[in-house]
């Protein structure tokens, strides 16, 4: 030992300086070497280069390389692409130049290279800073991600976001026209999946003028613009010359008939329903003893034996169920959609392929009465249970609420991540109007047009009116999404 300690004393001391120092960190030198190596081996945004391992040779094969792709459509990007240090291949440039949207600013490798996450930032800014920067003013078809609040004047108008109230998102979209086709309100971008959904409560006729319940004597108005066979044909011609693809009703009463193929009577959906061609009704999968027991109570209360409920159509040319639907008495309907259609450019010079875009649709009506807001989030609550982990949501209907600013419902819907489509108001009596339905989505949609406000004349007049055949309007809006593409493995 004493000879051992007698040479290591006698050693040279070391010429290089140590990388490491306990209790010093990193030396800068070490960090430079340590960045100087990492960029030797790098391609676009510090991308590693080939990997020379055996795990990865049992993976892919003996010479495997990464491809480098677009950082949007997944494309492998060209030989020349890649000698630009391109994050974004030419036909994603080309096609948001197309749309009006400036192309993504040229990424260079080096310009974060020193910065900690420095890729994931170049991946970021390249993904989502050109759609941050495409806000056209009042472009038609093309929604602007603005928050409006409600001032003194009764005018929307630009601010900053509320954490108390929902981002209405696409302020100054194409409006649709009550009883036009809503795929006809605005040209929708190429690429782009378009979805028409309309909400409407229909004023189910055994809630007309009950004795005892003066909130629906309607006063204002004539018996024939209260009588159903009279508003049944409107309500029908409204539904069918929308040619939406999803249409969420509200206080639907429910028939007790022979449905085709059953051999007894039982309590389902109404048969004017059928009259809407090319679509598939989903109605609350309540048991016949439930919908016996509702009717036994509105006989009790409104003095008519006819049960009332939510019910759910979709157009079967371009959507069909991919899971059962969940049914809820204050959740309302849930009903899992899969959209048959595939993008227009999918997998066009040999991209990844598209896959079909799903969603959930949620139907609701809440209580009318402002102070049961407790049950009003438990409905909620259950609707978000119902809804699962889809990745794109939509919740619709009457919520008899305005959803303002500092109101228990407009947070939840904050606080869950969905925004708000800008439709008008929906409900009037004779000088006042309100909007008490709407249509609230999260996952990557986008608002193409929406329906706007009642007219003068129907706010002067009250609903019903002869333009409006119930007490709430029909509101719409026309969506765009995605279809889901297959990802690169790098």
């Amino acid at each position: 030992q004493a000879s051992l300690r007698a040479n290591f004393a006698t050693r040279p001391a070391a010429t290089t300086p140590m990388a490491y120092k306990p209790g010093a960190g990193i030396s800068k030198e070490a960090l430079e070497r340590l960045r100087a190596r990492k960029q030797a081996d790098a391609g676009i945004a510090d991308v590693p280069a080939e990997g020379k391992n055996q795990q990865w040779d049992r993976l892919l094969g003996e010479g495997a390389k990464k491809k480098l792709r677009c950082g949007i459509c997944t494309r492998p990007l060209s030989e020349q692409e890649q000698l630009d240090k391109c994050l974004v291949c030419a036909a994603c440039t080309a096609s948001a130049t197309a749309a009006g949207s400036p192309p993504a600013l040229p990424v260079v490798a080096t310009a974060l290279a020193s910065e900690e996450f420095g890729a994931d930032v170049f991946y970021y800014c390249s993904r989502f800073a050109r759609v941050a920067r495409a806000r056209p003013a009042k472009h038609a078809g093309v929604a602007e991600a603005v928050v409006a609040e409600e001032g003194d004047s009764g005018k929307a108008s630009p601010s900053k976001a509320s954490s108390s109230r929902p981002l209405i998102v696409g302020e100054g979209c194409a409006n649709i026209s009550r009883g036009a086709p809503i795929h006809q309100s605005c040209k929708v971008r190429a690429g782009r999946i378009p979805i028409g959904v309309l909400s409407f409560n229909l004023l189910a006729d055994c809630y007309i003028r009950v004795q005892g319940q003066p909130w629906n004597a309607f006063a204002f108005c004539e018996d024939p613009l209260l009588d159903w066979e009279q508003r049944l044909p409107l309500i029908i011609e409204t539904l069918q010359s929308s040619a939406a693809d999803i249409i969420c009703l509200q206080e639907v009463m429910v028939e007790e008939r022979c449905p085709p193929g059953k051999k007894k009577e039982e309590w389902t959906w109404p048969a004017w329903i059928d009259k809407l061609e090319g679509y598939t009704c989903v109605l609350q999968d309540f048991t016949q003893k439930e919908w016996e027991k509702t009717a036994q109570r509105n006989e009790r209360v409104v003095g008519k034996r006819v049960p009332t409920g939510l019910a759910t159509l979709y157009r079967t040319a371009r959507f069909e169920e991919c899971a059962g639907a969940k049914h809820g008495s204050g959740a309302g309907i849930t009903v899992f959609l899969r959209c048959r259609d595939a993008a227009a450019d999918a997998d066009a010079g040999g991209g990844a392929a598209a896959g079909a875009l799903e969603l959930a649709v949620g139907n609701l009506h809440l209580l009318g009465d402002p102070s049961r807001a407790a049950e009003h989030l438990k409905s909620l609550s259950s609707l978000k249970k119902n809804m699962g982990k889809s990745a794109v949501r939509l919740a619709c209907g009457d919520f008899n609420n305005e959803c303002g600013a500092g109101s228990e419902v407009a947070e939840w819907f904050v606080q869950e991540g969905f925004v708000e489509a800008p439709t008008g108001t929906s409900w009037a009596e004779p000088g006042k109007a309100q909007r008490l339905d709407h249509i609230f989505f999260s996952g990557r949609l986008r608002v193409e047009a929406a329906s706007g406000p009642l007219t003068d004349a129907e706010v002067a007049s009250g609903l019903p009116c002869v333009s409006c055949p119930s007490d709430h309007a029909p509101i719409a809006v026309l969506l765009s999404g995605e279809a889901p593409r297959s990802r690169s493995p790098w």
